[in-house]
Parts: structure tokens; sequence; C-alpha cells
């Protein structure tokens, strides 16, 4: 690749087209590029996805649109995290969609993730994470469509847009109608239900990733909160998103849920990250789930 960027003299662009383009690997050798990304490049000179938006990306766009189960999981390869997963290297295209060993090998084999970690061979248990951020918009797209689909008669830039600007009682309102036709097909466990709604908001605020950073479970103030949008722009407004479950024992009504959420965030002082950093105009939003019943409520 250094040749290549001394012949084309590409030297301002080099590290951009490493962030998009590489990120594969060969037995023991690191900094294997696209080629086919790397010659469209070279030909148009603009970092955009070129593979990924080919034709021959079409069966892997229609196993992942169609796979219920791999959505938490995608979300959080989206958050830069390596997931652990079991890999069936042979693939069975018939049917994929409802094996998700088989969608994850069929991932690795086409490019679409990789190995950075064998977590136990003979199981066939590896960690894998996206590998470059031509191959992070293919995902961001889909889970797009997602929630577009689901959307009657909105789209998730609406969405998104009304929460930016506060305009939130038309965000509630939209929201609900998100909630009530996503969670109408998905199964939430008992145990695992907070984590699933955080792993839906954040698959919704994938498409705010050019006008704000999205953080997720980070340390700030005296805890860690649920998620941070830090706009790129410090005079937009910022968000501090906190979630939680009714819990039958506890609480009887999501009103009390959301009140323990708010005293959450106050005690343990989430907003200090961005104060300390210049941003004024802070939102603190909470959202309280009770199966597909759903109440929202900013301070």
């Amino acid at each position: 690749m250094d040749k290549v960027v001394e012949d084309f003299q590409i030297q301002d662009d080099k590290e951009e087209i490493k962030r998009w383009y590489d990120g594969y690997r060969i037995g023991n050798t690191n900094g294997i590029y696209n080629p086919w990304s790397i010659l469209n490049y070279l030909k148009r000179r603009e970092l955009i996805p070129y593979w990924v938006n080919t034709s021959s990306n079409d069966l892997i766009k229609i196993i992942l649109e169609n796979s219920l189960i791999l959505k938490e999981k995608i979300e959080r390869l989206l958050n830069d995290e390596a997931i652990e997963v079991y890999l069936d290297q042979e693939t069975v295209i018939v049917g994929i969609e409802k094996n998700e060993n088989n969608i994850w090998g069929l991932l690795l084999g086409t490019g679409y993730l990789k190995v950075v970690e064998t977590i136990d061979i003979s199981e066939g248990l590896y960690k894998v994470k996206i590998p470059n951020k031509e191959i992070k918009e293919l995902f961001r797209g889909i889970i797009r469509n997602w929630f577009n689909d689901k959307v009657v008669g909105n789209n998730l830039k609406s969405i998104l847009n009304d929460l930016v600007t506060l305009n939130l009682e038309e965000f509630e309102k939209k929201f609900k109608v998100l909630v009530r036709e996503m969670f109408s097909y998905m199964d939430v466990g008992e145990n695992t239900a907070e984590n699933f709604y955080h792993a839906f908001v954040l698959g919704m605020l994938v498409g705010l990733r050019d006008t704000y950073y999205v953080n997720s479970n980070r340390e700030s103030g005296y805890g860690r909160y649920d998620i941070m949008l830090e706009p790129k722009d410090k005079n937009a407004n910022s968000f501090i998103i906190e979630f939680k479950v009714l819990e039958d024992e506890k609480e009887e009504t999501l009103e009390k849920t959301i009140e323990n959420a708010k005293k959450q965030i106050d005690n343990k002082k989430y907003e200090e990250n961005l104060k300390e950093r210049g941003f004024s105009n802070i939102t603190k939003m909470v959202f309280c789930f009770n199966g597909k019943q759903v109440k929202m409520e900013t301070f």
C-alpha cells in the first residue's frame, strides 16, 4: 500500500484510506486492503463505500434484513465492540437467516467481519469485529431500513430530527409507534429486557453518527450512563439517556420507575462530563418500559 500511496500521490488521504478500506488479515499478515475499493478510490478520489454497494452484496443484505436474531449484536458491532460468536464455516445457504452460526460464518468468509481473537477453536468460538468504515456503512444502512420499514407514516430521519431539535412531544408520539410496530414480533426476555431496549435505541441513533458522537455505558460523574449524545457542534443540544424497566416487586407504575431513573441520573451526576467540556444545552431523558408500553420524560 505504501507503494500505491507514493505512486498516486495520495499521502494526505493515507490515514482515511486505511480507516475506510483496511482491516483484513491473511495468515499472519495484517494491513490487507479491499482491492476493489482501492481501485475505485484511485479512479474517483472519493472516500465512499464501493464494494458494499455492488449488486454482489444483495444476498448479505437480504439475510441480515430478515434475521431477527442478530439485531442486538449488530448494534454492538456498530458501537465498535468486538463480540464473541460461534462460527460455522461450512455455511448452508438454505434457511440461513434462521441459523445464527451459519450467518456469522458467511459474514466472516465474505469479508464483512474479521476475527480479532480465537476463544475456543474446537468449539468454533471467536471474537469478531467490523473491519473498517466501508463495512460499517453497510450495517448502518441495514439498521436504517429495519426502522424505516416499521414506522408508519414516518421515517427514521424525521424522528431523529424531532429529537435533536427538542420537538419532544412529536418525538415521543413517533417513538411509541415505532415501539409498538417493532416489539410486536420481537421476543424480549425478562432478564435481558433492559439491555434489549438499550440496544434498540442505540440502533435507532445510528442515523445521528454524522452530527453526534453516540457513547454508551461510559463513566461520568459517579457512575455509568446508558447513552450520551454528544454533538460535534458544541452549540447544539446534547443528551443523557437512561433506560429502566418496571420492576413489579418494587414499582407499581411507570411513573414510579421514571422517578427512580431521574434520581439516579441526578445523584450520579451523569452530565458532569459534558459540563466540564463546555456543553451547556443538556437534556436529560428517561425511557421507561413495561413490555410494549413506554413512557418518556425529559428534565
